[in-house]
């Protein structure tokens, strides 16, 4: 793939971002501290999500701004530790949070769990990764993300618990699915890409691994020129990074250069 070049975010704007979630989540603190969220009704759960939401921005601006890696990936594991967090207050009576009748079960959808274990991928941290797809499961109350996302959360679950024939078994079929009529866009053709990558990294096969990440690469320029635009997300694709790590966790090399697939946030790399 052709190296796209992109200015970096200008210093002021980094700051900015900093800055922003870093008071969001001293906010935060101070409510729960201040038991604002009982007094106001507010779901744990959305305390949670939101606490992963800036631990995420606040991991993306650190790495522009330079700061180490390792503090990098602290603050990463800081957000998919959030995402956990979510899950076991709904799945895990030992959680002193736990409360069978006040759940919110759309804090455990498909998508949730996707990008608590990106977060955990992107802090180099699979144990947390695995933690997170013990927890995963179908939700209690019947609702499901369309058929594609559905299948790309469970095989990352049973990939991340290395059960590689389960996920394959998803994921294959849909792979070749798509290659027959390839989605020309919207979240089948997103699911298509990552699709691409995982059963590269199943079948360990660096060439389609690589093809999935470039793919997901070309897919994000369209938000990152537009809704990400100004944003850290817009110079960080957390899915092709997250993938790329797990690629590189198996065994394979990641040979697609992109400025949104920073090698300093590829395991083996520092920064």
């Amino acid at each position: 793939m052709t190296k796209v070049v992109s200015a970096a975010p200008d210093q002021d704007q980094i700051d900015h971002w900093v800055a922003v979630k870093l008071g969001n989540l001293k906010t935060t603190k101070e409510d729960w501290e201040s038991g604002y969220y009982i007094t106001r009704g507010i779901s744990f759960q959305d305390v949670f999500d939101g606490d992963a939401m800036d631990y995420s921005g606040l991991g993306r601006a650190r790495f522009l701004n330079g700061n180490a890696i390792e503090e990098v990936r602290d603050t990463f594991r800081l957000a998919a530790q959030s995402s956990l967090r979510a899950f076991t207050i709904v799945y895990d009576p030992s959680d002193p949070l736990y409360n069978a009748d006040n759940t919110k079960f759309s804090s455990v959808s498909e998508r949730q769990f996707v990008e608590g274990v990106y977060y955990a991928l992107m802090a180099a941290d699979f144990y947390l990764a695995a933690e997170l797809a013990r927890w995963f499961q179908d939700r209690p109350n019947g609702k499901k993300m369309d058929p594609e996302v559905n299948d790309f959360a469970f095989a990352l679950k049973h990939t991340l618990l290395g059960d590689s024939e389960k996920a394959l078994a998803l994921l294959r079929p849909r792979l070749d699915n798509y290659l027959k009529k390839p989605p020309k866009g919207g979240y089948k053709r997103n699911y298509y890409t990552l699709t691409t990558a995982l059963v590269g990294i199943l079948e360990k096969d660096e060439a389609l691994f690589n093809e999935g990440l470039a793919l997901q690469l070309h897919f994000h320029l369209g938000d990152a020129r537009g809704e990400y635009k100004n944003m850290p997300q817009g110079y960080i694709c957390d899915d092709a990074v997250a993938l790329a790590n797990l690629g590189i966790h198996h065994g394979l090399n990641v040979t697609v250069t992109d400025y949104r697939l920073p090698a300093g946030l590829l395991i083996g790399n520092k920064q």
